[in-house]
């Protein structure tokens, strides 16, 4: 036979009162913003390289300034990503696309580009800089380098950037 209590008394048990203990929790969120403080970048890189060329080497102390992007490979000028022009049509100095040195595709992208940032600094008070970052593929000829800078010279665009490596 089993034992069967007739009276079954029950406790008077109060609920606990359950505090969460913040010292261990602070202390890690100390640790973690120490962390991300330490290795927090102020510089960043401005400038992503494009994938079609190879930059020069150099020992320049300067950092990089954003601007307009300009890039000169093998193969193609790009401005912003978009094509432009083919740089075997540039040196062949076709009549369609060069004039007295200047590569015309390339000066009507960037006289595009300085209306449109002409237009922001009137409607909006964003000063135009005219500053462009040419990337110039390593191997690329002294010559047609020479033809996008002068191009970039005559659109509006005076403040030029040469993008290299920095050893």
């Amino acid at each position: 036979m089993a034992f069967i209590p007739s009276r079954i008394k029950k406790h008077n048990v109060k609920s606990a009162e359950t505090k969460l203990n913040l010292t261990s929790m602070m202390d890690m969120f100390t640790i973690i913003l120490v962390f991300l403080l330490k290795n927090f970048s102020t510089e960043g890189q401005l400038i992503s390289p494009s994938d079609y060329l190879k930059l020069p080497n150099s020992k320049v102390e300067q950092p990089p300034e954003v601007g307009l992007d300009v890039v000169v490979s093998k193969q193609v000028i790009l401005v912003n990503h978009e094509t432009v022009a083919l740089l075997d049509d540039v040196k062949k100095n076709d009549p369609a696309i060069m004039d007295h040195g200047v590569i015309k595709p390339l000066q009507e992208r960037l006289r595009f580009y300085s209306s449109q940032a002409k237009k922001m600094e009137v409607d909006y008070g964003i000063k135009f800089s005219g500053k462009v970052t040419i990337q110039g593929d390593k191997e690329l000829p002294y010559s047609e380098l020479v033809k996008v800078i002068r191009t970039c010279g005559v659109s509006d665009y005076p403040n030029m950037r040469l993008l290299v490596y920095r050893e």
